[in-house]
């Protein structure tokens, strides 16, 4: 496990641990061309991508897009909200395998 999770991410934009993946990616909607931050996860117990559903503050920059991506994680890991990826499943495994990078 990165000694320094947030700093990993930020840097190198992914994480990887317990079968999971997390990337920080961004996302649009259609005809908008404005970008929002999203958190991408990948697991390896169904093989899919997945999209945190949990709200991201979109910034005014793209550094602070990241930040604020950064921070819903870190309040999930706290365990301050619950990871919503709008599958039971996968919510269930990946508030589990967070629990590693907890302070």
């Amino acid at each position: 496990m990165p000694m320094n999770w947030k700093k990993q991410l930020r840097e190198e934009g992914f994480l990887e641990f317990k079968g999971f993946r997390i990337e920080l990616t961004l996302d649009n909607t259609f005809m908008d061309l404005d970008y929002i931050p999203r958190i991408a996860v990948f697991w390896e117990g169904d093989g899919h991508w997945h999209v945190l559903r949990n709200p991201i503050p979109k910034g005014r920059t793209l550094e602070e897009n990241w930040d604020n991506a950064v921070e819903v994680l870190e309040r999930i890991i706290r365990g301050e909200e619950k990871p919503n990826f709008e599958n039971p499943d996968v919510e269930k495994a990946f508030a589990e395998a967070i629990k590693a990078l907890k302070s």
